[in-house]
């Protein structure tokens, strides 16, 4: 058993955008694919979970993006867990492209039991998880995410079938595509996100729509974006978002 676990990815047609770069939510795909692989080798992947009435939910995540690749080109993923911090497993990754580090990432996991839907402490495990305690690809923690006042209601998002995961909810992935959504293409033509601190706060589910609103804060010059459920006002997720010039 590794403590690292490394994948590589050659980026198709669906990995891109409409100027052949990685699109950052191919990016948190990719992360999942390997983080959930690697977790199976050190035996605690889905399978294992599933078999103990526990499952694994993403909380945090805060991610770099130094570069973006292209169509054709080939990416690495290589993640750790890092330790634990109260109820979260930490874990890192640090993603590739012609051995240049182009990401850097960390994240929070929460392990969930299935009958009481309540978080377990990760000692649950017994010792299962084999860390590299001195070894991070962003040294932060995530915290918490702040609203803003100067919020707009940006759209609406229908959940439906391919929105769903194993979980029987939305899947991450499909949280950080809102927040990419919620720019228009002139932005992209001019800047590229950089960094995306996203926390994912509320199980949403089949048939649930979403409204999008977005806002800027002035002083961190980022963009803050949330999901809020149209019936029940409750929050899906808090974003912070900082673009930078195209490259």
């Amino acid at each position: 058993m590794s403590k690292i676990g490394t994948e590589s990815y050659r980026l198709g047609t669906y990995a891109v955008d409409f100027e052949n770069r990685i699109k950052m939510s191919t990016i948190f795909n990719y992360m999942q694919e390997c983080a959930i692989n690697h977790a199976h080798s050190q035996s605690y992947g889905v399978k294992e979970m599933t078999e103990e009435g526990l499952f694994w939910i993403l909380s945090r995540a805060y991610i770099d993006v130094l570069e973006y690749p292209k169509l054709g080109d080939t990416i690495t993923v290589k993640t750790w867990t890092k330790g634990t911090d109260k109820i979260f497993v930490l874990r890192d990754f640090k993603v590739y492209s012609s051995d240049r580090v182009i990401a850097n990432v960390t994240t929070n996991w929460v392990i969930v039991d299935w009958k009481k839907m309540r978080p377990q402490r990760p000692k649950i495990l017994n010792g299962t998880i084999d860390n590299l305690e001195d070894e991070y690809a962003v040294k932060e923690v995530p915290g918490k995410i702040f609203d803003v006042d100067n919020k707009e209601h940006v759209f609406d998002k229908n959940i439906s079938y391919c929105d769903i995961d194993i979980n029987h909810h939305v899947n991450n992935v499909r949280y950080v595509e809102m927040v990419l959504d919620s720019f228009c293409e002139d932005y992209y033509l001019n800047k590229q996100p950089q960094i995306l601190h996203i926390n994912f706060l509320n199980q949403c589910k089949y048939g649930q729509t979403i409204e999008l609103h977005k806002g800027y804060n002035k002083e961190t010059d980022n963009y803050y974006v949330e999901g809020v459920d149209k019936d029940s006002r409750k929050k899906y997720f808090q974003a912070l978002i900082k673009w930078t010039d195209k490259k």
